[in-house]
């Protein structure tokens, strides 16, 4: 019988030592990974904690821009009006002027508030069922 020898030939070791740098460097590379996750993990509370410190103080802000855009609404309106009377020293046409800015400006408001509550309707999802449930309709 001839016995074999447990000695690795050199293209075994070779072999097996790129496959250790190999799972070396994935080693490495998981690490750092694992870190950059980390990392990103801790940033992302730390932005959330601040986005919730910050979330009352945008509240007070929406609060306070209704009644001011209110206002600007309504004094541009009156700059309007006003000199539609200082033009034609009507206050009639200055009142009617007033009153066409504020009608319009409650026409606009109304088209928007239908194309909104049409959109909650969820038409594409309806229809998107719709078209579902009459397919496997015609294949029944």
């Amino acid at each position: 019988m001839i016995e074999q020898s447990d000695t690795a030939s050199p293209q075994d070791n070779a072999d097996k030592a790129r496959q250790l740098d190999e799972l070396q460097l994935w080693a490495r590379w998981l690490e750092q990974a694992s870190a950059s996750g980390s990392d990103i993990f801790k940033l992302l509370q730390l932005e959330l904690r601040l986005a919730l410190s910050d979330s009352p103080r945008l509240l007070v802000l929406a609060l306070l821009f209704i009644p001011v855009l209110m206002l600007t609404w309504i004094s541009f309106s009156a700059l309007l009006a006003w000199l539609i009377y200082l033009l034609n020293a009507s206050v009639t046409q200055g009142l009617l002027t007033f009153f066409i800015i504020q009608f319009l400006g409650l026409v606009g408001i109304s088209i928007g508030w239908k194309h909104y509550k049409k959109s909650l309707t969820l038409p594409l999802t309806r229809q998107h069922i719709s078209r579902l449930v009459g397919d496997r309709n015609s294949d029944a």
